[in-house]
């Protein structure tokens, strides 16, 4: 047989048969595992960066930047003529962030962090050589250094020197942010009604509390990255929220005057030691304040001693927080705006109202004859009596106002309606706020006729029975002085935003009629007389220019009692008396050596008054100069009643043949000034001449021109 090859059997590259047989069952498997997880990593990707991209995406930067706040700078207030009251000015504040001092920190989903244990020993370096520069105590400076935060303050609003000598030192984790800080430059000029602001810039006080809103503006946000070196980059295009600036406002006040007065008053607490003292001047026509102060006062620029700046009061040792409150005591009386919050018994001042509303009524008449019962009235007899200062007995209706007669007004008081007499007093604005709207303006206290007591009705005839602000006189009286309008007070005048645009303006609002002009006019004559004759002397001005007003005293009411020894003494005046453009109301309380109105109050008057009119450069009219010499007081009585004479107002009356005081008070009713020239006569004096001719035309303050002498 041949010989035959025989073929080689194939060789197992995995060896066994087991082996090969495994690998080809597991294949499949692994690659399917392989494809998961390929899978699995793609999901995770799309999950990071699709998903939770957002998330990540702000924990980097909470890692890599900083939101800082950015204050606003606030608007400015300014004088009546631009002078600035209060403004902004441009500070550096000194911050750390934190998170420097924990260098395990980690910012975990949503606001979670990781802090873990902080570098102390490094904070504590920072601290001790910022110590000495802030004049803090390093202990605190590392407490704030290591606090879990992102954002600490370590001094607000520094001194430029100090900022220079931090920067310097080039410390990590302690960064500068630019602010503004409220500075006032006249000091504690009106400091009582601009008031101040906290050290984050939020009114505390007057103007300043009443238009923080739009002074302060809207705040923005900056997010500050950081460079290789850990340092912030403050770059004014990272702002995620661009702060707007606060709106600026013009005042009515006089910076000049309000100078003027404020100086009076210091005088006046030299000179007769009240407790507080205060004064306001408005003008009469459109009810701007220009100016209103009190005493004591304080510098909003130094809120508090500079070692309480910047310090806790759980910092505060025991010594020092006991001072700390002494001194925020002894601040509260200064912070507060007198005027309009501050309620008493009117008194004497109170009788101006009284007989304005009673000639309005017709239930009296210049020259009228009232017996005072020689200084002391029992007119009831389980009632104290009503007492004068002085004693007298027939007074005219002229005179009562003059001599501050208490038992004469209240005779004139008592023949009126209680219920008409209560409408007056709401509409010469007693009882409710001026609308002045500043912080802690009081209503005062006015009671309806249906609560009454029997005295009542004779006690408000001279101002007691009832409750009134300083403001609220004045406003009252302002009602005299223009033409028996009561005004609303306006402390601002226009509200401008940040780039000079008029966005409101206040204009003079006339609240209510209360009187008519002839009434008005009318008092505006007798009132001439408390400073020609009366107990006003004191207010009398210089250069001859004619003020009138009236005195006021009024007794405190001391654990029920009426005490003869306290009391508030005021003067509540008006010039020039032809047409006023200045109503002034002067109050001290509790003067030393009880001492009264005209005693303390109107000297001060007379002082603030003759200084308006030198800073004004007010000089008498010519025309006018007989006029500002006239007095009521020995004229001979008219043959007709001027009470109930009514004349055509704006046109020339008929005053040939009449009495002189009968002429002269037609022209005032008609919003005229007398001229006179006068001929001495053995018989009476009757107006023999006059121009311009009746029924002329007559604008206000016109000039008439009498000539009076004999028939």
């Amino acid at each position: 047989m041949p010989f035959a090859i025989q073929p080689r059997a194939t060789r197992r590259l995995l060896g066994r048969q087991e082996a090969e047989d495994l690998l080809s069952a597991r294949l499949p498997w692994l690659l399917g595992a392989m494809l998961l997880w390929t899978l699995a990593i793609l999901l995770r990707l799309v999950w990071l960066q699709v998903v939770e991209h957002h998330r990540y995406r702000l924990r980097a930067e909470q890692q890599h930047t900083t939101v800082i706040p950015i204050p606003p700078v606030r608007g400015e207030l300014r004088d009546r003529r631009g002078e600035p009251l209060a403004i902004s000015i441009k500070v550096e504040s000194l911050f750390a962030d934190p998170r420097v001092f924990y260098p395990q920190y980690k910012a975990g989903p949503g606001e979670e962090k990781t802090w873990g244990d902080p570098d102390r020993q490094a904070a504590a370096q920072v601290a001790a050589k910022l110590a000495p520069i802030l004049g803090q105590p390093k202990k605190d400076l590392i407490a704030k250094l290591i606090r879990k935060k992102t954002f600490v303050y370590l001094q607000r609003h520094l001194d430029p020197a100090k900022a220079d000598a931090i920067r310097l030192l080039a410390l990590k984790g302690v960064e500068f942010q630019p602010e503004s800080r409220r500075y006032y430059p006249r000091g504690s000029l009106a400091a009582q009604i601009i008031g101040f602001t906290n050290i984050d810039g939020v009114g505390q006080l007057g103007i300043e509390q009443t238009y923080d809103k739009q002074l302060a503006g809207m705040k923005g946000e900056l997010i500050a990255p950081r460079d290789a070196h850990g340092h912030l980059l403050l770059l004014q295009e990272n702002y995620s929220q661009v702060p707007v600036n606060g709106a600026s406002l013009q005042l009515s006040i006089d910076a000049t005057i309000q100078h003027i007065v404020e100086d009076a008053l210091a005088k006046g607490v030299q000179m007769c030691h009240p407790k507080t003292a205060y004064a306001v001047v408005v003008d009469p026509q459109t009810g701007e304040i220009l100016a209103m102060a009190g005493t004591p006062t304080f510098d909003p620029n130094h809120i508090l001693p500079e070692k309480f700046m910047n310090r806790s009061e759980a910092d505060l040792t025991p010594a020092e927080r006991d001072e700390l409150h002494q001194d925020l005591e002894q601040q509260a009386d200064a912070r507060k705006v007198h005027p309009v919050e501050d309620v008493y018994e009117p008194g004497s001042t109170m009788k101006i109202f009284t007989v304005a509303m009673a000639l309005e009524e017709r239930k009296v008449h210049l020259g009228e004859l009232i017996n005072c019962e020689e200084g002391r009235w029992k007119y009831n007899p389980k009632i104290p009596p009503i007492t004068d200062t002085h004693r007298h007995g027939l007074l005219t209706l002229e005179q009562i106002l003059w001599y501050s007669s208490n038992i004469g007004a209240a005779k004139i008081g008592i023949r009126m309606d209680p219920a008409i007499r209560y409408q007056y007093l709401r509409k010469f604005g007693f009882g409710e706020t001026t609308g002045l709207n500043i912080p802690g303006e009081s209503a005062g206290r006015l009671l309806s006729p249906d609560r009454w007591t029997l005295p009542t009705a004779y006690t408000m005839s001279y101002g007691y029975g009832l409750s009134v602000t300083p403001l609220q006189i004045l406003m009252a009286g302002c009602a005299i002085a223009n033409g028996g309008k009561l005004m609303q007070p306006i402390l601002v005048e226009r509200i401008y935003n940040d780039r000079g645009l008029l966005l409101k303006e206040f204009k003079p609002k006339v609240r209510d009629q209360v009187i008519s002009e002839e009434t008005a006019n009318l008092m505006k004559e007798v009132l001439k007389g408390v400073i020609t004759e009366g107990t006003g002397k004191l207010a009398k001005l210089d250069n001859g220019v004619v003020a009138f007003g009236k005195t006021g005293t009024s007794r405190k009411l001391i654990n029920g009692q009426y005490d003869p020894k306290r009391h508030y003494a005021s003067f509540l005046g008006f010039f020039p008396a032809d047409k006023p453009q200045y109503g002034v109301l002067v109050m001290l309380d509790d003067p030393a050596g009880n001492r009264e109105g005209g005693d303390v109050a109107a000297p001060l008057f007379k002082m603030i008054g003759d200084q308006i009119l030198r800073y004004r450069q007010t000089a008498p009219d010519p025309d006018r100069k007989a006029d500002l010499q006239l007095s009521l007081r020995d004229w001979p009585e008219s043959d007709t009643d001027e009470a109930v004479v009514h004349v055509e107002r704006g046109k020339v009356p008929n005053v040939v043949g009449l009495s002189l005081k009968a002429a002269i008070q037609r022209v005032v009713l008609v919003g005229g000034v007398p001229s006179v020239a006068v001929t001495p006569g053995p018989t009476g004096v009757r107006v023999t001449a006059q121009s311009p001719d009746p029924g002329t035309p007559l604008a206000q303050g016109g000039v008439v021109k009498l000539t009076a002498g004999t028939p």
